[in-house]
């Protein structure tokens, strides 16, 4: 009798594989009926992929909503149609001899809060059908900008016309788009080569298995303990402890009062943790009832919204 799998896989995801096609040979293997990732990556990119399986899918969307950690490499003086290596080459120009604190100003200038419009190959739908489609036909597409926060863009290594960054950035933040803005400031271009996933949301590229080695786990019954329980891929959000009786109507949609959630957060001093707006519901046995948001005030009229509810 196979192992039903119930939980979250951080693959290390190949170069040459689509998000969709990394989950689809790991539900293959796994012989598991519902999976899904959590934050799409290019095929030519590699790293963090968090993989939901069988039940953990009801987590997906607290995954897919985890900042984003890269490292990469672009070169300058070339401008492709994709803005990334897989595309056809329609611009190239001379290189100047650039210093890396020149380079710096420009990425420095990208950090914080920007309006970005999506790459014309790119996932993003438009009518319905996704923005490379549209692209493939001939049909200039253009999309409205969408605001995405840059918290970090450093310089780690210069050779010209090659550069090694490394970016920190919020969900849906296009990293091609991003270097394609840096080539258009700097007046010669750029293209980007080589990108690498470190980390999404909690999930880090330490904890990440390769095809190889999920596969090799598999055969020596050794798999189980790198699949994470929806409990433990959730513990980055903080956790207020709720009675039994308590976790019974929330189950059942009973609302829970505002007021009531504030008084439990003070009482068990459950800090706000940075860019994670919500709250697990725990038992006291750590049995997990419910994810909320973390109200903004802790006292007041209202019910808590309820974004998910697990069923014992």
């Amino acid at each position: 009798m196979r192992p039903e799998w119930h939980g979250v896989l951080v693959l290390d995801k190949p170069k040459g594989l689509s998000s969709t096609e990394a989950v689809e040979k790991i539900k293959r293997l796994l012989k598991v009926r519902k999976a899904g990732h959590g934050g799409t990556l290019d095929p030519f990119a590699t790293g963090v992929l968090p993989i939901c399986l069988g039940k953990a899918t009801k987590i997906a969307q607290f995954i897919l909503e985890g900042d984003k950690l890269y490292e990469g490499t672009f070169e300058l003086g070339v401008v492709t149609d994709t803005y990334d290596l897989t595309g056809e080459v329609v611009e190239r120009h001379p290189v100047p001899p650039l210093k890396p604190e020149e380079i710096e100003r420009v990425m420095q200038e990208l950090v914080g809060v920007i309006e970005q419009v999506p790459p014309p190959y790119s996932a993003a739908k438009y009518q319905g059908q996704p923005l490379y489609r549209w692209t493939r036909k001939g049909i200039k597409v253009q999309k409205e900008p969408k605001r995405v926060e840059v918290l970090e863009f450093r310089l780690r290594a210069l050779e010209l016309p090659q550069v090694h960054f490394e970016v920190y950035c919020s969900k849906g933040t296009y990293v091609r788009s991003l270097v394609h803005t840096v080539g258009e400031r700097l007046g010669c271009g750029a293209t980007l080569t080589a990108l690498r996933r470190l980390r999404k949301g909690p999930f880090t590229i330490e904890e990440a298995l390769s095809l190889e080695e999920v596969e090799k786990r598999l055969k020596e019954g050794h798999l189980a303990e790198k699949i994470l329980s929806p409990e433990k891929a959730l513990e980055f959000i903080p956790a207020v402890v709720i009675s039994d009786p308590m976790a019974h109507k929330i189950r059942h949609g009973v609302p829970l009062a505002l007021n009531v959630l504030g008084q439990l957060i003070r009482l068990q001093k459950v800090p706000r943790r940075p860019r994670v707006p919500w709250l697990r519901l725990v038992t006291e046995n750590g049995e997990l009832v419910a994810v909320t948001y973390y109200p903004e005030r802790l006292s007041g009229d209202g019910w808590a919204e309820m974004l998910r509810v697990f069923v014992s």
